[in-house]
């Protein structure tokens, strides 16, 4: 398999490597042993083969009951399936309901976004969610891949690759250029969304929030952070804490996902 962080995926987005980061012990992260990305329910057979021929082991669903209902994975028998909602409520408006939403204030969208990402490091589902991902990652001790995902694999996972890179020792500021990786990553996805609401009437604001909606930013990345430090004085107690890894459970996983 070839060492690069964005995979030649034609019918999905964002599908990226979370491999060859160095860690502060001065080790990296193995190639071809973790991905995350957007959702797998339009992947073509050759995207099908792809991810088959990379050896994926798990497929993690971040996304909620309703969001995998409207649209399944694509998958091959050999990948086990794992639903694993961060959230399991909302995503149940209609397009037009949405849009009206949206329409005439041009903050909602970025400030709603910040608020999810204070609740993806507070809430209950969010929660379990992250405790469940992390038994599936220390479950993954024999050759082959997981991959976690959520619907444009950018904020649910974005923060879900933050912690699995946290717990295996890298460094915030190469955290954070991984998370921003998704922004260039979105761009056609952006344009696919205001295409998609521009029947709708296409305002400023709606265009704004579209924007801010289907993007990644440092603001929010920024915010889940702060929660943390407030809430645990830093991301090693959060880890410790809230997602309850053991001290031996991030020893197993730099043992499964780091080399020299």
């Amino acid at each position: 398999m070839s060492q690069q962080r964005l995979l030649d995926i034609k019918n999905g987005y964002n599908f990226r490597e979370l491999g060859g980061y160095q860690t502060e012990d001065g080790r990296f992260v193995k190639w071809n042993k973790v991905l995350r990305s957007g959702d797998l329910s339009e992947l073509s057979d050759s995207d099908l083969a792809f991810l088959e021929d990379y050896g994926i082991n798990f497929d993690v669903d971040l996304r909620s009951d309703i969001e995998r209902t409207k649209a399944p994975d694509k998958k091959s028998s050999k990948i086990k399936l794992i639903p694993n909602p961060v959230f399991n409520s909302g995503h149940d408006k209609t397009e037009q309901q949405y849009a009206e939403q949206y329409m005439d204030d041009a903050k909602r969208g970025k400030q709603n976004m910040i608020n999810s990402y204070q609740s993806m490091v507070t809430s209950p589902s969010a929660q379990n969610a992250f405790k469940n991902l992390f038994k599936t990652l220390l479950a993954n001790t024999d050759d082959g891949a997981v991959l976690f995902h959520c619907a444009q694999g950018k904020d649910r996972t974005g923060l879900s690759a933050a912690f699995f890179l946290f717990a295996l020792g890298v460094d915030e500021e190469t955290i954070k250029k991984d998370y921003l990786l998704s922004k260039e990553a979105m761009k056609p996805f952006i344009q696919v969304k205001i295409d998609q609401y521009s029947k709708y009437g296409m305002t400023d604001e709606l265009r704004q929030n579209l924007h801010d909606l289907y993007t990644v930013d440092e603001s929010y990345f920024d915010a889940a952070m702060a929660t943390i430090k407030e809430k645990y004085g830093n991301i090693n107690n959060f880890l410790h804490e809230f997602i309850g890894l053991s001290d031996a459970d991030i020893a197993k996983l730099k043992d499964i996902y780091l080399t020299d």
